[in-house]
């Protein structure tokens, strides 16, 4: 059986939602905030970022339908939008699990972009900046980690298991 290594605590996960709350309403100024999770893996973080964002907040959740033949490189195929929202002329912040390669985020925001937001910016639960393959960097991550091991808790899953961890580990 596989361990899980805690690497942040429940604690460490709400100190740091708290501060990108706060930077993002900087970011944002007095403006509505919406907020565009990429499910499944960004469920916890979009409903404790959401909270803690003061002023007027709303959200949408999409899928992204990828080829799942080669994880580390996929290119998606499709944007599902499972509660489609006009964003035009929106400040919209796209929440993603783990950032990785770069590939599927960089595709994302190329399309969400051909529907003229009036800000579009990548917030990364987990930003793996050493497996880029394109040169696309997370505008807002509430963690960084390096390109080892499997990442779960939190929303984040590997086997359809340990999602529901208060804290994010690694397993070993």
């Amino acid at each position: 059986m596989k361990e899980i290594t805690p690497v942040f605590s429940a604690e460490d996960i709400a100190r740091r939602i708290g501060e990108l709350g706060r930077d993002i309403r900087a970011d944002a100024g007095s403006a509505e905030v919406f907020l565009l999770a990429i499910l499944k893996g960004t469920s916890c973080f979009l409903a404790d970022l959401m909270r803690s964002i003061e002023g007027d907040v709303s959200y949408g959740v999409i899928d992204v339908v990828r080829d799942v033949a080669d994880q580390q490189t996929a290119d998606a195929l499709e944007i599902d939008f499972l509660s489609y929202t006009d964003i035009r002329d929106r400040r919209v912040y796209v929440l993603k699990d783990v950032v990785s390669s770069g590939v599927i985020e960089n595709y994302l925001l190329t399309q969400l972009r051909a529907h003229d937001p009036k800000v579009l910016r990548l917030v990364a639960l987990l930003d793996r900046p050493d497996a880029r393959t394109v040169d696309f960097p997370a505008d807002f991550s509430a963690f960084t980690i390096g390109d080892d091991g499997t990442w779960v808790g939190f929303g984040l899953e590997h086997e359809r298991r340990h999602g529901n961890l208060p804290y994010i580990g690694r397993i070993v």
